[in-house]
């Protein structure tokens, strides 16, 4: 941190303002990409009678050293003028806005707290504390054999081609459960995963980057970095793995091949991942178990009606 200096006294407000400004421009005229204010301010030049740094700012901000004030007040009252909040504006516009809906393919939400458990800490709230690695509800592991593999499965139509940004992920709603589809538009590829993160059960991978390693096709979850395959879900730096989805494009349509909302529910729900204090044991037999109940109940169902 760098101490304030003090630059000039027994001013009005509207003065003050005005070096402000006039400071502020100069600084984004002059300064580096990304460079911040006070590494900035150390390296001017003195003042022409000494003052370092700060004297050089007098004469240029006070004095108009440079002759360069009027242009200084004239680009910051620019700004002033054509500012307008973005976040507004996106608001406004509905096709805007629809770019920021929680689920591509519906209007529904699931709130924060359906993700993860909230807690009470001095008055405040806050969600509660991830567990170490290696305790429940970290490394998630789906069955060792593909837990889908005896289930029926359809070609589901999950928005339109223009609804998934492309090079990004997109997160889409499937009964309870989350799930994303990449669109990978550089190499022309399309995948679908899950979209909770094994790792640490967050419900991330659709926000995180896309990109390549050795030909690989892969997203990083913008948390932990860990990194994914998303053709066939693999870890490419760990022994997790993603269980992923069938995807194809129809003239603009994007369908994704799935089993039974009940079973993939039985697997992803976003209920049965939900981080809290404390978990169910929901892999290995219990799920298999969960997913014949589910499709158990649909078949009594069918066959009553």
């Amino acid at each position: 941190p760098v101490h304030a200096q003090l630059f000039a006294t027994d001013i009005d407000e509207d003065t003050v303002i005005k070096y402000v400004d006039r400071y502020l421009m100069y600084y984004i005229l002059t300064a580096d990409r990304l460079e911040r204010t006070a590494p900035w301010q150390a390296k001017l030049p003195s003042g022409k009678n000494g003052g370092g740094p700060i004297g050089h700012l007098k004469e240029v901000i006070l004095e108009d050293s440079l002759g360069i004030c009027e242009e200084l007040d004239t680009r910051m009252q620019h700004l002033v003028d054509t500012y307008h909040d973005e976040w507004a504006e996106v608001v406004k516009d509905p096709k805007r806005r629809a770019k920021f809906k929680q689920f591509v393919n519906t209007d529904e939400n699931q709130t924060r707290e359906e993700m993860i458990e909230f807690i009470e800490q001095r008055g405040q709230t806050r969600p509660t504390d991830w567990v170490a690695d290696g305790q429940p509800q970290t490394n998630w592991k789906p069955a060792e054999t593909d837990v889908f593999a005896r289930s029926e499965k359809s070609w589901v139509t999950v928005g339109k081609t223009s609804d998934f940004t492309a090079d990004a992920g997109s997160t889409i709603l499937y009964g309870e459960s989350q799930l994303a589809v990449f669109n990978n538009a550089q190499q022309g590829e399309w995948y679908c995963t899950q979209n909770m993160c094994p790792h640490k059960q967050a419900f991330v991978l659709s926000q995180g980057i896309i990109g390549d390693a050795e030909g690989i096709s892969k997203v990083a979850c913008p948390l932990h970095k860990k990194q994914f395959g998303l053709a066939d879900g693999q870890q490419l730096d760990g022994d997790l793995s993603l269980i992923t989805f069938p995807v194809k494009i129809e003239g603009d349509d994007v369908l994704v091949e799935l089993p039974s909302e009940v079973e993939v529910n039985a697997i992803l729900g976003t209920s049965g991942l939900r981080v809290q204090s404390g978990c169910p044991d929901i892999t290995g037999s219990s799920l298999e178990m969960e997913i014949l109940n589910g499709v158990k109940n649909v078949t009594s169902t069918v066959a009553v009606l």
